[in-house]
């Protein structure tokens, strides 16, 4: 028995480390944010994806009025859903401040701290 648990701890080590090499994620919805002021793309790459003023955030939006981690879009069995995480001048969605998680359908107008993006699916 001393033996056995590092043994069983070492064949699920390897499983796991061959399971995650060797699987693809599905592959994501292309989708993007455009804004119709300067004619940008800000492109959704993942199936979750963070906004916000921060260099860490997937998609930046350098504006002061953006807060550092601002929302949150996620791509769930019901359509693309977009989370405010409780930033400081909102996340609205045709002019409707959200509160909880939302809905987005493609070419609807997103605010984030004013700054009025429009959801784009490809």
């Amino acid at each position: 028995y001393r033996y056995l648990i590092p043994a069983l701890c070492i064949v699920i080590a390897a499983y796991c480390v061959k399971h995650l090499l060797s699987s693809r994620a599905p592959k994501v919805t292309p989708a993007y944010f455009y804004d119709e002021q300067n004619g940008r793309e800000y492109t959704i790459t993942s199936w979750e994806t963070s906004i916000g003023r921060s260099g860490a955030c997937d998609i930046v939006l350098n504006y002061a009025s953006v807060s550092r981690f601002h929302a949150v879009i996620s791509k769930h069995k019901k359509g693309w859903v977009i989370t405010d995480t409780h930033s400081s001048s909102g996340t609205f969605i045709k002019g409707k401040r959200i509160d909880e998680p939302t809905v987005v359908n493609d070419g609807d107008i997103v605010s984030f701290g004013g700054i009025a993006l429009q959801f784009r699916i490809k």
